[in-house]
């Protein structure tokens, strides 16, 4: 199994980090190019035992990924894989005040299929696609959220 951390300051409050994740659009947004999300489930609220469920394409390929969510706190929630094309996956959301800003980190535990050619599959192939989806759903999480900002004292426009 693999652990991977990955962590980005956004000059927001932490409370529109956490509400950008709860919306239904973001994971659109936040889908990398090349690939399509469509949310198949009814569940689509962040809320504590909700079972996410989505269908990925992926060029040729396409998995139903269930979710189930846990651990849900006003600071971030669980999503650990039911179903889907790993054989483990567990993705610690966090949304942390940091100074005038706040912090958004995820925290990412997976096992790739394959038994004793798991670590291959790893190195070869889903270690840098795992890489590759955190750093574009970090960058724009922070390009959304700063482009957006509400300063204190002012209307929205």
């Amino acid at each position: 199994m693999v652990t991977r951390v990955y962590e980005t300051r956004i000059a927001a409050p932490v409370e529109a980090l956490r509400a950008f994740h709860e919306s239904v659009e973001a994971l659109v947004k936040l889908t990398p190019p090349g690939t399509k999300v469509e949310i198949i489930g009814e569940d689509v609220a962040v809320r504590e035992g909700a079972l996410h469920v989505l269908r990925i394409r992926q060029g040729p390929l396409t998995t139903v990924w269930k979710a189930r969510l846990s651990e849900v706190t006003e600071n971030g929630f669980v999503d650990t894989m039911e179903a889907g094309p790993a054989k483990y996956w567990r993705h610690h959301h966090e949304f942390l005040p940091d100074g005038e800003g706040c912090l958004l980190r995820d925290t990412v535990t997976f096992q790739a299929p394959g038994g004793p050619l798991s670590p291959l599959v790893h190195a070869l192939f889903l270690n840098r696609q795992v890489d590759a989806m955190f750093a574009h759903r970090h960058q724009v999480t922070k390009r959304e959220l700063e482009q957006n900002r509400v300063e204190p004292g002012h209307e929205a426009g």
